[in-house]
C-alpha cells in the first residue's frame, strides 16, 4: 500500500499541477472577458494580474486536496487525513474574519459620506461620482488593483472635512467673501484629522488633505507645487474637479463633459496634472461619461455658468 502511495505522488501531483494552470487559466480568460465586456477597464488591462491572483489561492486549496488524497492512502489512513482539516478550517476563519472587517469599513465609509451629503445637499451624490472618476483615471493609468481601490476611498472621502464647515457657507448662493472661502479651505484638514487613525485608507488621506493644492503652488492648504503633491491627491483633483464641472450647483450650471475636459486640459501644467487630465480624458472619450450616482437637482433655478476660476477650484 505504501509503495502503490509513493509511486503514485508524483504523477499525481504533476497530473494535479496541469488540472490547476488549466482550471486558472480558464478562470482568468472568464474573468478579463466580463471585465473587458462590462467594465470601463482597457482591453489591454483586462487580464493584468488575474493569472497570478488565480493561481494563488487555487494552488494552496489543490496542495490541501492533493496532501489530504496522499496521506488518505498511507498507512495512518482517513484520520490523518482529517488532520489536515484543521488549517484549512484555520483559514477559512481568517478570511471570513478579513470580509467583516472589510465590511465594517465599507459602513464606516458609507456613514460619514452620507454624513456629508445630508450637510450639503446640492453635492449629495458627488462624493461617489468622484470616487468614480478617480478609479477610471487610476486605471487608465495602469495602477494595480489595490491602489485603484485607494483612490476609490480617496474620492469617495475627499469633501469628508466639510462636516466641520458651517453649513450656511455649503449651501450659501452665490460668491463667498474671503473669510468665508477660509473658512471653507480648512475642510481638507478637517477630513484628514477625521481619518488620520483610520489604518486602511493607506495614502487615501494623503489625498484628502492635498486635494486642492496645485501644480502652480497656488492652492491649499499647504501651497505644494508639481511632484511634492501626492500623487493620489492630484488623480483626485482632476477627478473632483471635473466633476463639479458637470453638475448643477448653486453657483453654476452643469457644463457638457466635452467642455469640462477642455477646461481641464486648459488648466493642465498649472492647476492640474497633465498625466491625470489625458487619462481621464482619453477613458472618457472612449467609454463616455456614466455615472453610477447624479446629483440631486436644485429647488430652485441655479445662478449661470460661473467663470473658469470657480470651477476650477470647487467648494
Amino acid at each position: 500500500r505504501d509503495a502503490v502511495a509513493g509511486s503514485d505522488f508524483p504523477y499525481a501531483l504533476l497530473t494535479a499541477g496541469a488540472a490547476v494552470l488549466a482550471f486558472c487559466l480558464v478562470l482568468t480568460a472568464l474573468d478579463g472577458g466580463l471585465r473587458a465586456a462590462v467594465g470601463p477597464v482597457p482591453l489591454r488591462r483586462a487580464w493584468r494580474g488575474l493569472l497570478a491572483r488565480s493561481l494563488a489561492a487555487v494552488t494552496v486549496h489543490g496542495l490541501a486536496g492533493l496532501m489530504m488524497a496522499v496521506l488518505w492512502r498511507s498507512p495512518y489512513g482517513p484520520v490523518s487525513a482529517l488532520l489536515v482539516l484543521l488549517p484549512m478550517c484555520v483559514s477559512w476563519w481568517v478570511f471570513a474574519q478579513y470580509h467583516r472587517e472589510r465590511a465594517a469599513h465599507q459602513a464606516t465609509i458609507r456613514a460619514l459620506v452620507q454624513a456629508v451629503d445630508i450637510k450639503d445637499g446640492y453635492t449629495r451624490g458627488h462624493s461617489e461620482r468622484v470616487g468614480q472618476a478617480s478609479v477610471l483615471i487610476a486605471r487608465e493609468l495602469g495602477m494595480d488593483d489595490d491602489r485603484v481601490e485607494v483612490l476609490r476611498f480617496a474620492g469617495i472621502l475627499h469633501d469628508v472635512g466639510k462636516l466641520g464647515v458651517p453649513t450656511r457657507l455649503l449651501r450659501k448662493d452665490g460668491p463667498l467673501t474671503p473669510e468665508e472661502r477660509r473658512v471653507i479651505e480648512l475642510h481638507p484638514e478637517y477630513g484628514h484629522e477625521m481619518v488620520r487613525g483610520i489604518s486602511f485608507l493607506g495614502e487615501a488621506r494623503a489625498a484628502i488633505l492635498h486635494h486642492h493644492e496645485r501644480l502652480d503652488g497656488s492652492g491649499y492648504p499647504y501651497g505644494l507645487a508639481g511632484t511634492r503633491i501626492p500623487e493620489c491627491a492630484r488623480i483626485v483633483a482632476v477627478a473632483d474637479a471635473f466633476d463639479a464641472m458637470t453638475s448643477t450647483r448653486s453657483y453654476s450650471r452643469a457644463r457638457p463633459v466635452e467642455a469640462a475636459l477642455a477646461e481641464l486640459e486648459r488648466c493642465a501644467g498649472t492647476h492640474f496634472d497633465p498625466r491625470m487630465v489625458t487619462a481621464l480624458g482619453r477613458v472618457l472619450r472612449r467609454s463616455g461619461w456614466h455615472p453610477a450616482v447624479t446629483a440631486d437637482e436644485p429647488a430652485h433655478d441655479p445662478a449661470p455658468a460661473a467663470p473658469a476660476s470657480r470651477t476650477e477650484v470647487p467648494r
